[in-house]
């Protein structure tokens, strides 16, 4: 059964509210009026989620407010009574949408965010997102917000007790603990990684030949949990499990270098096919363990460039490759940059230009 959608939007939304029914969703379009209680009319038992424009006050109803308001009463009306749903700002005001984007804020409104251009550009992902943050909502009412439950945690590893902590501290609020477990828990690297990092610690190409193969017999460490229909993740506690009881009890992955694991997995799993990863220009060791945050390329932690930000216990450090670094990404993350790297990379550049 199509998930029902709320549109809220002033101007130009015929062909919007078209956009989003074609992707299979029942939508209800809601130009806002000035008394904001109307607004409940308009929202029923099926309504699954609601998808706002940020400015809504130049419509023919003279609403006096705009999204935020809207996201602000709807999260405080249902905050405790398990009727919340996901709420997503869509908007042609890039400047807006990164106000309330968490990557970028601490803003609690919004469970995700983009603008119109964007949704135009790929529109199934947004289909995909938003379908799985319902689920997410599902999934939490299903299993009585255990967490264990929620994420398919497997109880004969140990998970980390901070993790445990900050969830308890979420008293029965949907839109808080999916966000949690989305922004916190299953998209950073941490306790789980995607298959650039998995590529990146396995030291073994995607595009290898028996690439496939290889995630086949690992498939027991695939993360099963909410949200694992959108990101595809794996335990890292697993991969280590399974590395030390099938591959080498006597050393670690993080102590090889890219070529070694691939002979260590070739020579154990008879896949012939596996490519070792390469190390980039300006790096020194393959003993890759992350990837650089723009260009996704793997990375070994010493050769990059930390990204300063406020990592929770469980999450692991973000880095950017020199490459990137001396392709022009430093001004979009100058402000993750420390001012010693900055300099060191300024130098670099200056050593590169003058050797032409």
């Amino acid at each position: 059964m199509a998930y029902k959608i709320l549109y809220i939007d002033d101007l130009e939304t015929k062909s919007r509210e078209k956009d989003i029914e074609n992707l299979g969703y029942e939508v209800k379009l809601y130009n806002p009026t000035s008394d904001i209680s109307d607004l409940f009319k308009e929202l029923d038992a099926k309504t699954k989620a609601c998808v706002l424009d940020y400015r809504l006050t130049k419509g023919e109803n003279n609403a006096c407010f705009d999204a935020p308001t809207i996201a602000q009463t709807l999260r405080t009306k249902h905050k405790n009574d398990l009727k919340d749903f996901p709420l997503i700002l869509m908007s042609n005001e890039g400047i807006k949408v990164k106000e309330f984007d968490k990557d970028l804020t601490s803003q609690d409104l919004f469970d995700f965010v983009l603008t119109k251009q964007e949704f135009s550009n790929d529109k199934s992902n947004f289909k995909k997102k938003l379908d799985s943050f319902v689920k997410s909502y599902e999934i939490i009412i299903q299993h009585k917000f255990d967490l264990n439950k929620i994420i398919a945690f497997d109880e004969n590893f140990t998970l980390h007790s901070r993790i445990k902590s900050d969830a308890l501290t979420i008293n029965k609020n949907l839109f808080s603990l999916s966000s949690f477990i989305y922004y916190d828990v299953v998209r950073p690297i941490g306790i789980l990684i995607g298959e650039d990092v998995l590529s990146a610690r396995l030291g073994v190409s995607k595009e290898s030949e028996d690439w496939n193969k290889l995630l086949e017999i690992i498939n027991s460490s695939i993360y099963a949990g909410a949200f694992s229909d959108y990101l595809k993740r794996w335990w890292m506690d697993k991969i280590n499990k399974w590395w030390s009881e099938t591959i080498s009890s006597e050393v670690s992955l993080r102590r090889l270098n890219a070529d070694e694991r691939v002979e260590l997995l070739k020579s154990k799993l008879g896949l012939k096919n596996l490519t070792p990863l390469t190390k980039t220009k300006h790096s020194l060791s393959s003993n890759f363990w992350t990837i650089c945050k723009d260009s996704r390329e793997p990375l070994d932690p010493f050769d990059g460039i930390e990204l300063i930000k406020d990592y929770l216990p469980w999450q692991e450090k973000e880095y950017l490759s020199i490459e990137s670094a001396l392709a022009g990404k430093m001004d979009e993350y100058k402000n993750q940059i420390s001012e010693i790297d900055k300099k060191a990379v300024r130098e670099l550049v200056k050593k590169e230009r003058a050797n032409g």
